[in-house]
Formats: C-alpha cells, sequence, structure tokens
C-alpha cells in the first residue's frame, strides 16, 4: 500500500494509481490486435521460442521496421503473461503461454473485438442508459450480425467457430444428450462446425445446421450435415432434438422468447430442447467483463443465471428444466416439450 499524504489517506493513494491503470488498461486488446497482425502468436506457436532479432526477421510487409518498438510491445506481453522470457547465454528468447496459445487460434474474436464498428459501440454505452436502444446499432446503425461488410463478417464467422471449438469438444466429451436423436437441428449454428462433430459422434443422426441465408451460403460442405438458411425469430426446421448453442446470450428476452417459442413449435411431443450458454454465478470475473460486452455489442444480449434462463425457458411452454453441470464455463441446460 502506498503511504498517505497529508490530505490523502493510503487508501486513497492506491486508488488514484488504480483508476489510471484501469483507463490505461484500454491499451491491451489493442497491443494483442498490434501482436497478431505482425504474426507473433503464430510465429512461436510453429517454431518455438524465439529471439527478438528472428521475430524482427520474420516480418513481413515492412518499409522501415522500428526493433525497439517491437521489444517493447514483446515486453509489455511479457508483463501481462501473454509470453514467456527466458534468457540463456545472453539471449532472450520470447515463448509461448497459455494464453497465446489460445491467441493464436481464437485471434479473430480479438480482431472483432477491435475492429471498427465495435469499438464505436462502446462510446455509446451511455446512450444507450439514456435513451434505450442498443449501443451498437446506435453507432452503427444496423445491428451486428445485419452488415454488408464481407470483412467483418468473415471475421464474426470465424471468431464464432474459434469461440465454439473447445466448448463443443468438452461437451461431447461429458455429454451423452444428443444420444437417440433421429433428426437434430443446430440454430444459429454458424458455419457448421458444431454440427459437424456431432454428426461425427453420432453418425446415425440426421443433421441440420441452420442460420441466416448469407451465413450458410459461406459454410465449408460438412460431410452427413445439410446447412439451411432461415431467420430463427421467424421459424424454425422440425428436428426431435434442437440445439441453440451461444445464442441466447445474444438477444434480449423478448428475442429470446420468439425463439424459444418457434423451438417448441418445431419439436414433436417429447422432443427435446439442448441449450448450451455460459451461466452467470457471482464468483465469475469473466462472464461478468462478457455481460457488458453483450451490452454494448448485441441487441439486448446479457448473460443469465440458471435461474433467469428456467423462467425464459419455462413460459414458452417447456418443461422439465434441468442444469446439466459441464467441465466448462458453457452449461448444459435441458428442456422437453410435453
Amino acid at each position: 500500500m502506498a503511504p498517505a499524504t497529508k490530505e490523502h489517506s493510503a487508501e486513497e493513494v492506491d486508488g488514484h494509481y488504480a483508476l489510471k491503470s484501469i483507463i490505461f488498461s484500454v491499451v491491451t486488446p489493442f497491443v494483442l490486435k498490434a501482436a497478431v497482425l505482425l504474426g507473433i502468436p503464430d510465429m512461436i506457436a510453429k517454431s518455438g521460442p524465439l529471439t527478438l532479432a528472428q521475430i524482427f526477421s520474420r516480418l513481413q510487409g515492412a518499409t522501415n521496421p522500428q526493433p525497439d518498438l517491437l521489444h517493447r510491445i514483446l515486453q509489455y506481453l511479457v508483463y501481462k503473461k501473454i509470453l514467456s522470457e527466458e534468457t540463456s547465454g545472453g539471449e532472450t528468447r520470447y515463448g509461448g503461454t497459455g494464453i497465446s496459445k489460445w491467441l493464436a487460434e481464437e485471434q479473430h474474436l480479438l480482431l472483432v473485438c477491435t475492429y471498427d464498428h465495435a469499438a464505436a459501440s462502446l462510446h455509446k454505452l451511455h446512450e444507450a442508459v439514456l435513451h434505450g436502444g442498443h449501443p451498437y446499432e446506435i453507432a452503427n446503425k444496423v445491428h451486428v450480425w445485419g452488415h454488408d461488410d464481407e470483412e467483418y463478417n468473415t471475421l464474426l464467422n470465424h471468431a464464432m467457430v474459434a469461440w465454439s471449438s473447445v466448448t463443443i469438444k468438452l461437451i461431447l466429451e461429458a455429454y451423452d444428450g444428443f444420444n437417440g436423436a433421429k433428426k437434430l437441428v443446430d440454430v444459429g449454428g454458424g458455419l457448421g462446425m458444431c454440427a459437424g462433430k456431432i454428426k461425427a459422434k453420432y453418425p446415425e443422426a440426421e443433421v441440420v445446421n441452420f442460420d441466416l441465408p448469407h451465413t450458410v451460403s459461406s459454410a465449408p460442405k460438412t460431410p452427413g450435415v445439410k446447412h439451411v438458411g432461415g431467420d430463427m425469430f421467424e421459424s424454425v426446421p422440425e428436428g426431435d432434438l434442437l440445439l441453440i448453442k451461444s445464442v441466447l446470450l445474444n438477444f434480449s428476452d423478448d428475442h429470446c422468447d420468439k425463439l424459444l417459442r418457434n423451438c417448441f413449435k418445431s419439436l414433436p411431443k417429447g422432443g427435446k430442447l439442448v441449450i448450451v450458454d455460459l451461466i452467470h454465478t457471482n464468483d465469475a470475473p469473466f462472464e461478468r467483463d462478457l455481460d457488458m460486452a453483450m451490452f454494448s455489442f448485441t441487441e439486448g444480449g446479457r448473460i443469465r443465471t440458471f435461474e433467469e434462463y428456467k423462467e425464459l425457458i419455462e413460459r414458452t411452454g417447456f418443461s422439465g428444466v434441468n442444469l446439466v453441470k459441464m467441465p466448462s464455463r458453457d452449461q448444459v441446460i435441458e428442456a422437453y416439450k410435453d
């Protein structure tokens, strides 16, 4: 703790610098973006620990490269534990950490969140509080899924794949609730990565990946998976098991109500709904940060508690709502149409 002064207590002095630290932490995701665009995480993931000179020599497209600035970025990444640092024989090498491993694989999410469209919405949080609406739409005059910006849409689609790739692996290892499904529809399934993983484990099931037409039109062909385009707020393809993964957190209660009612209509009696999503708890700082991201970037999206999910689901006609704990931050909620 900092020493007290004549005018300020030690707690106040600490608070002064804690505030500055919070303010200047705004640079962190943009330093990460610079590292990604320079190719640093990929270099280290492919080659292992590298010296400053080795990283510098592998930079692409430089016209007036600045090794001192690169060194400052590397040192910052070490401070943030995104890279490791080891000195031996007079040489310092920069290596990977648990964070940089994922940065190399999930860089699209970072690039989406630091894209101009997303950054613009952060300037509009107060306007949403004062006047209503959603920060993203106030800033961009379109919702996050409605852009005609091809680069941004590509980043967004790949970010969703990266978001789900580890989670679906953990879910399929720990959860057997897809077993026995005759026709499984992944509602809001993006490019169909999750549908493909499910089909590979349960080849006897008919599997449909359902999302917006412009999304499924760019989806890669996946053996055994049928891609169907449409608007989930208007209707959902019929199936005896419907999966909604990492979708509901993006939308308001009213939107979720529409979607869940459409799911209820599309299921036969005895049909099953499986929701995979983050569940809000009081001791989870990641979920709190993500809740603010949902406020900033989506149409009323938020991180909900299980009780909030249960209320949403039951009021749309479902019963037997049950939480199935998973070995991941995302959890499974089951519900049935009696």
